[in-house]
């Protein structure tokens, strides 16, 4: 069952880029710049978060995040050369550990974890010839490695009732073994080059226990149907009504809603489907990007 959420997920995924690249193709420019066709990509970062779980009282320690993406940016102008449409497809790996040290606390819940997976972002933008401030949506399907140490792990004196024995049952749900998430982020671009940009985003996930599939599917499926109504309503009437401020109006629904969509999954994990607490992560991330 598990195996066959996994390859729904991938289907959908594919074709999701598939539909991406032929677009971008179709659309072929009369002029060649940056601001035109596909650019490959290099994506490092660096960033701070925390875990969250509304069924542990016992904090996590803040973590520390290094990343790196690779993949392609499609691009194109709208309506001249001022305001341009991108979309990216990607591959990432990252790491995440809590920094023990001086400023770990002994008594939280203490960790490491891998992160893989690959996901698609897309916004409209301003240029101004190599220029560019470009923010934007995203979306990422992510496979986690953990390994999570509670506090009775490693005290022996540490109070040992029955709440702090349930937690690190839930907490072992997770280690050693690889778990599904869905994450969402929202940022800001700065393309200050041909070559280079910077860039700092607040990512948000949802890392599940365990399927449930058929609600799995269906939550998904209402966010990922009405995260498409947005775009049919940029395409469809923001851009030709008020193109100045559609790509700040694209960034504000787009991650509006998707914030919305994670605070409700932090309660149930396939909202709105009566399910288990989720582990949540929040991070902020500062990105370079180099294209060729």
């Amino acid at each position: 069952m598990i195996k066959n959420l996994y390859y729904l997920f991938f289907i959908s995924f594919s074709l999701l880029l598939q539909s991406n690249s032929t677009y971008s193709q179709s659309n072929n420019l009369s002029f060649s710049s940056w601001f035109s066709g596909s650019k490959d990509f290099i994506e490092v970062s660096y960033g701070i978060g925390e875990f969250k779980h509304k069924g542990i009282a016992t904090e996590f320690n803040k973590f520390s995040m290094s990343e790196i993406k690779i993949g392609r940016r499609f691009i194109k102008p709208i309506g001249g050369y001022k305001l341009i449409e991108f979309s990216d497809n990607y591959l990432f790996s990252s790491y995440l550990d809590d920094n023990q040290g001086a400023q770990s606390d002994p008594l939280n819940i203490s960790y490491e974890m891998w992160r893989f997976g690959l996901g698609y972002r897309k916004g409209y933008g301003y240029n101004w010839k190599s220029f560019a401030i470009l923010p934007h949506y995203q979306l990422g399907l992510v496979w986690h490695k953990s390994n999570f140490s509670h506090p009775l792990d490693r005290i022996k004196t540490f109070d040992s009732n029955p709440l702090n024995i349930a937690e690190k049952r839930k907490i072992e749900l997770y280690n050693d073994v690889i778990k599904f998430g869905t994450s969402n982020a929202g940022g800001i671009d700065f393309r200050i080059s041909s070559l280079i940009g910077i860039g700092v985003s607040y990512e948000t996930e949802i890392i599940f226990p365990y399927h449930k599939f058929w609600k799995q599917v269906g939550s998904f499926f209402i966010e990922t149907l009405s995260q498409t109504g947005i775009d049919f309503l940029t395409e469809g009437v923001i851009i030709k009504q008020v193109p100045d401020i559609a790509p700040v109006l694209y960034f504000i629904l787009k991650n509006g809603l998707s914030y919305y969509f994670y605070t409700l999954k932090q309660d149930d994990m396939n909202w709105p489907f009566d399910t288990a607490l989720p582990l949540t992560m929040e991070a902020v991330k500062f990105e370079l990007k180099i294209s060729f």
